[in-house]
């Protein structure tokens, strides 16, 4: 029997606690033979209440990362001992345990694997020397665990050459249909106007800054287009930035935010729009890729090594410093219909390689085996 301390901790909202949350119904779920579970969580993370629901044995640790650590570090030993654990499967980052016990981390942190990418580039100062200082410590944590595991090629490729990792495994995502389905109600149907989605909040990654641009080249060729936003208006200065961009190119009648997006209204969202964008500067993956697949939706991305590594040719690749070729690619897929059919095929194609909730979890249990049982 397998003891095994799964650390979610580092996990307190996002993408990656709702992928965590996939893996940890899947276990409780199934309670794979040759395995025992603990699990290290964040006190206001969601999925505290999801584990003592279903009456798991929880480590609850601070929401502040430095006092984390350092419980990590201090009390890491005693944690070990108590619980007579066997391996630490670190979801997505570092957990400071000793040395002496394996662990397995999880590593989305994209920008680490593409340096060429100045990926801070907005911050100055104090704050862009804060943000490398934690890039810096975030790889001495991948050095110090016992094996990385990857959902993106082309990342575990780089982190063998750029960070001399032994021991990596690539993992593919996986995709979970929502259980319950219901109407999106902030969107209606609407033949006449084709709409392109954005679903992302105020991060600056997601380059949701282009937007009022493109939307400016569709105003000129008298397109009818809507791009549609998962976020809502706020104070903060990424909004503010966006608006006078909105304001400046007078396109406001082109871009409608919704707010965020429950899962189980994804279905009637994606039945509501045509297109897909993920103009990111780097993710190691997004949900948007898989969603887009599924819902048999053109997906228009950056043309980039990260997304190449993932979508292949199911997507449409746009250069994301040049506005012209963003606008002339997605009239293409307007007006092209032969294309666009063809792009959802080769999408519904990719999809089939990917997971199921159930294969994932099952190939992820069985590299922490055969990481337990290495020398």
């Amino acid at each position: 029997m397998i003891k095994v301390l799964v650390n979610v901790a580092t996990l307190k909202k996002g993408g990656g606690q709702n992928v965590a949350l996939n893996f940890l119904q899947q276990i409780i779920k199934e309670k794979p033979q040759g395995f025992e579970f603990v699990f290290a969580v964040s006190a206001s993370s969601q999925i505290k209440p999801f584990l003592e629901k279903n009456n798991q044995e929880i480590i609850v640790v601070s929401d502040n990362p430095i006092v984390r650590m350092v419980t990590e570090f201090f009390r890491g030993k005693s944690i070990i001992k108590k619980y007579k654990i066997d391996i630490i499967y670190t979801y997505f980052g570092i957990g400071l345990y000793p040395k002496s016990i394996k662990q397995v981390s999880g590593s989305a942190d994209s920008n680490l694997y593409f340096p060429e990418i100045d990926f801070w580039k907005e911050f100055k100062g104090v704050n862009k020397l804060k943000k490398h200082l934690i890039d810096r410590y975030r790889i001495w944590g991948l050095k110090r665990a016992k094996a990385i595991i990857f959902e993106n090629h082309e990342m575990e490729e780089r982190g063998k050459k750029l960070f001399q990792l032994k021991h990596t495994c690539y993992i593919p995502p996986s995709f979970s249909q929502p259980e319950e389905s219901e109407d999106f109600s902030q969107l209606t149907q609407n033949p006449e106007e084709h709409r392109g989605l954005f679903l992302c909040g105020w991060q600056r990654n997601k380059n949701f800054m282009l937007i009022p641009e493109i939307a400016q080249k569709f105003k000129e060729k008298g397109v009818n287009f809507k791009f549609v936003i998962s976020t809502s208006t706020d104070d903060s200065v990424e909004y503010l930035e966006f608006k006078k961009l909105v304001d400046q190119f007078g396109v406001a009648n082109y871009i409608q935010l919704v707010g965020s997006v429950p899962k189980s209204q994804l279905p009637s969202l994606f039945s509501k729009i045509d297109f897909v964008f993920l103009l990111s500067k780097l993710e190691s993956f997004s949900n948007n890729i898989i969603e887009a697949y599924y819902y048999k939706k053109p997906l228009v991305i950056s043309d980039l090594d990260w997304a190449k590594s993932i979508c292949g040719d199911a997507a449409m690749y746009v250069d994301i410093n040049n506005i012209s070729d963003i606008s002339n690619k997605v009239l293409t897929l307007l007006f092209d219909k032969g294309k666009t059919e063809d792009l959802k095929q080769k999408q519904s194609t990719k999809l089939n390689a990917f997971p199921d909730i159930a294969e994932k979890s099952k190939m992820e249990l069985d590299y922490l085996k055969k990481i337990y049982e290495s020398a």
